[in-house]
């Protein structure tokens, strides 16, 4: 889920964009700017990167070389009737359009490079006594089926989140867990789901899988940090996801952070779960990997930082 529109640029800080090789395991950066915040990078066809800041959503041309972009090569992306948008966005599997979580709970489908009219993919009714909105991490390989997580407060006040499949022609969901344990972060691995979850380790969000025709997840991560947003690569090789120093709660921004890796077989039901690879020691948090950050060929992946001060790497 994403953090409030107000969030700034601390004094000093930078946001950028890095892209990280999975062969020479290296990044490069490729954006910066100390006036826009960017967050949650999702990859085009053609290396572009979608990216949303300030409410809107943005295309980053593909950089090419040592050549390092800042604010002036952000293209809006028209939105005509959507309202301001979170961090929670997902690319279609046909290329042509981008699904968007609104701040005003609903799912909003938007025609991606640009132009032409966006158009509601979901219109969720937020009548008490339940007021729900819906955070999209996932979009199935055939663009059949949303996977979100489902925010709601009843009239006791509580407010809960659940994993939910959504139909998004409808905008029905079907839930897949109804509880009081906090859940964020959904995904598809292929058939299966996987996401973050507090139901194993109350109050430390660890990594889940959920198999097709199963009713109860399975952790695929066992260790004293806080794991959130899991992202298999597209060739299942790669299982990217974000770690957070042991205690931290949520998801929150400026923190130091870790981008990790474990093999894509684990979501397949590895009975084995091997050590993980720190691959990127970073300051970020909320914002650098929210959403699936894989190129199409699995070769590359984006996410963002966010130092304070010049001499931060």
């Amino acid at each position: 889920m994403s953090g409030a529109r107000g969030r700034q640029l601390l004094p000093g800080q930078t946001s950028r964009v890095h892209v990280y090789d999975m062969a020479s395991r290296t990044s490069r950066l490729v954006f910066e700017s100390r006036t826009v915040l960017v967050e949650a990078p999702n990859v085009l066809d053609d290396g572009a990167l979608v990216l949303n800041g300030n409410g809107d959503l943005w295309l980053l041309p593909r950089a090419d070389g040592a050549q390092v972009l800042d604010e002036t090569a952000l293209v809006p992306v028209p939105m005509p009737g959507v309202p301001e948008i979170n961090n929670d966005h997902v690319l279609d599997p046909s290329g042509y359009s981008v699904v968007v979580s609104g701040r005003d709970g609903d799912l909003y489908r938007v025609p991606v490079p640009a132009g032409g009219a966006a158009a509601t993919l979901t219109d969720v009714t937020t009548a008490l006594p339940v007021v729900r909105k819906f955070y999209l991490h996932g979009i199935a390989p055939d663009g059949e089926t949303l996977a979100a997580i489902v925010g709601e407060r009843t009239e006791a006040g509580v407010w809960t989140t659940d994993v939910a499949l959504v139909d998004p022609v409808t905008g029905d969901p079907t839930f897949l867990t109804r509880d009081e344990h906090p859940d964020d972060g959904v995904s598809f691995a292929g058939e299966v789901l996987v996401w973050n979850s507090e139901r194993f380790t109350p109050g430390t969000a660890q990594l889940v899988a959920l198999w097709p025709g199963a009713t109860d997840p399975v952790r695929i991560t066992n260790d004293d940090r806080v794991n959130w947003f899991p992202h298999l690569s597209p060739d299942g090789e790669h299982l990217l996801y974000l770690s957070y120093e042991p205690g931290v709660q949520g998801h929150p921004a400026d923190q130091r952070v870790e981008l990790r890796r474990l093999p894509g077989v684990l979501v397949r039901g590895a009975r084995i779960m091997p050590v993980p690879e720190t691959l990127v020691v970073l300051d970020g948090g909320q914002g650098t990997v929210n959403v699936p950050p894989w190129s199409p060929d699995s070769r590359w992946f984006a996410y963002c930082d966010y130092p304070v001060g010049r001499d931060s790497d």
